[in-house]
C-alpha cells in the first residue's frame, strides 16, 4: 500500500512547505534586519535578532494560519527533570565535543579567516552594561528564539517528509549555516543534533533551550575570563581528558534521560486555534524593534556612528586593538574629544599610510 502523504496544516499549507518558505524568510530577515541592527549596537542588536527575527516571525505567521505556536512547537510543555537533564548534556557535551572541535578549527583554518570570525570581536568596544545585555542575549534569549524556530518549526516541518535522523541532521546544518561562520560550523553543527534530539525525544522544546542555554553560558563566561591572556593553542592531552570526560558523563545523562524526557503534553503537530490577524500578531513585535533601534539611535548617537565609520574604514586586528586608538575611541564615544580626532587618527594608521611611511 503507498504511503500517505502527511495531512496539511491549518491554513491548507503542508507543513514541509511552510518550514521551507520560513527557513528563507527568516533568513532574509535575518541578513536584512537583524544583520544592520547589530551593526548600530552588537547587545541590543541580539535581542532585536532573536526576538524579533528568529522568534516574532514564525510566531506570527504561525498564529495567523490557525497554528497555536507553543503547542506545535512544543514550547508549552515540559517536566524539570528533562531540563535538568538537558542542562547536563549540554554542560557535558560542550566538554566532551564543542571544545574539541573549535580546537581542531583553529588548527585547520588559516589565521586570516580566523582573526575574521573571531568571537572577541563581538565585545569589541562595549561598556560594561552592553556587555551584560549581550551575554544575557546570547545565554538566555538565543537559546529560546533559536530552538523556537530550528527545532520547533524547521526540524518538525522536515520530519513531515523525511525520517527523524535525516530531518534532525538537516536542521543543524541550517542551524549551524544561519550562523555564517565556518570556523565554528563542525561545532555548532554537532549541538544542532543534540538539541535536535533532545527535541525529537522529548516532545518540548525545553530540554534543548535548557542544553543550548549551559552551552552558550560556559562558552561566553571561559571567553571573558579567558581576555587578556597570552593566546595559546589548548594542550592535546587536555582535549584528549575532556572529551573522554565529556563524553563519558554524556552517555550517561543520556541513560538517564531514557524515558525521563518525554514531556507531559509532547507537542501537537495538527494543533488548531483561531486565527490571529497578521496585523495584530505582528503589532507587539514590531513596536519593540522599533523601539529598540530608536533608543539605540537616539541614546547612542555617537556609538552607532563610531561603529558605522569602524564598518566603512576596517583596520587590521592588531591596529584597531591598539591602546591608544581604544582609548581614543572611548573618549570620543563618551563626547570627551571630537568624533574628528578620532577619524584622523584611524586614518593614519591605515596599512597604505603605514607603507607610504
Amino acid at each position: 500500500m503507498p504511503e500517505l502523504d502527511p495531512p496539511p496544516s491549518p491554513g491548507g499549507i503542508p507543513r514541509l512547505s511552510l518550514a521551507l518558505g520560513l527557513t528563507v524568510a527568516v533568513f532574509a530577515a535575518f541578513v536584512s534586519l537583524g544583520g544592520p541592527v547589530q551593526l548600530l549596537n552588537p547587545a541590543a542588536g541580539v535581542w532585536f535578532t532573536e526576538l524579533i527575527v528568529f522568534f516574532g516571525f514564525p510566531f506570527v505567521v504561525l498564529g495567523g494560519l490557525g497554528r497555536p505556536p507553543a503547542r506545535v512547537t512544543g514550547l508549552d510543555s515540559a517536566t524539570p527533570a528533562s531540563i535538568g537533564l538537558g542542562a547536563a548534556m549540554g554542560l557535558f557535551n560542550y566538554a566532551g565535543w564543542a571544545v574539541p572541535l573549535m580546537a581542531a578549527a583553529q588548527r585547520a583554518f588559516p589565521r586570516e579567516l580566523l582573526e575574521r570570525f573571531d568571537g572577541a570581536q563581538l565585545f569589541a568596544n562595549q561598556s560594561t552594561l552592553e556587555r551584560v545585555v549581550f551575554v544575557s542575549g546570547i545565554s538566555l534569549a538565543a537559546p529560546v528564539c533559536e530552538e523556537f524556530f530550528f527545532r520547533g518549526v524547521v526540524q518538525r516541518g522536515l520530519m513531515s517528509k523525511l525520517s527523524p535522523p535525516v530531518a534532525i541532521v538537516v536542521t543543524a546544518v541550517l542551524f549551524s549555516g544561519f550562523h555564517l561562520d565556518p570556523v565554528g560550523f563542525a561545532a555548532r553543527l554537532e549541538l544542532g543534533v543534540l538539541f535536535g534530539l533532545l527535541a525529537w525525544r522529548s516532545g518540548s522544546l525545553w530540554p534543548g533551550i535548557a542544553a543550548h542555554a549551559v552551552n552558550n553560558a560556559v562558552a561566553t563566561v571561559l571567553f571573558l575570563f579567558s581576555q587578556g591572556a597570552e593566546e595559546s593553542e589548548v594542550p592535546l592531552k587536555l582535549l584528549v581528558a575532556l572529551a573522554l570526560v565529556g563524553n563519558v558523563g554524556l552517555l550517561g545523562f543520556a541513560r538517564l534521560a531514557h524515558g525521563r524526557l518525554l514531556a507531559p503534553h509532547p507537542a501537537e503537530d495538527e494543533a488548531v486555534a483561531p486565527p490571529v490577524p497578521l496585523w495584530r500578531g505582528a503589532l507587539p513585535f514590531l513596536l519593540t524593534g522599533a523601539l529598540v533601534v530608536s533608543l539605540v539611535t537616539t541614546l547612542d548617537w555617537r556609538g552607532v556612528t563610531l561603529r558605522l565609520y569602524d564598518a566603512t574604514h576596517p583596520l587590521p586586528k592588531e591596529l584597531a586593538s591598539a591602546p591608544e586608538l581604544v582609548t581614543l575611541r572611548a573618549r570620543a564615544r563618551a563626547g570627551e574629544v571630537p568624533l574628528e580626532e578620532y577619524y584622523d587618527a584611524r586614518s593614519l594608521m591605515t596599512p597604505a599610510r603605514h607603507e607610504r611611511n
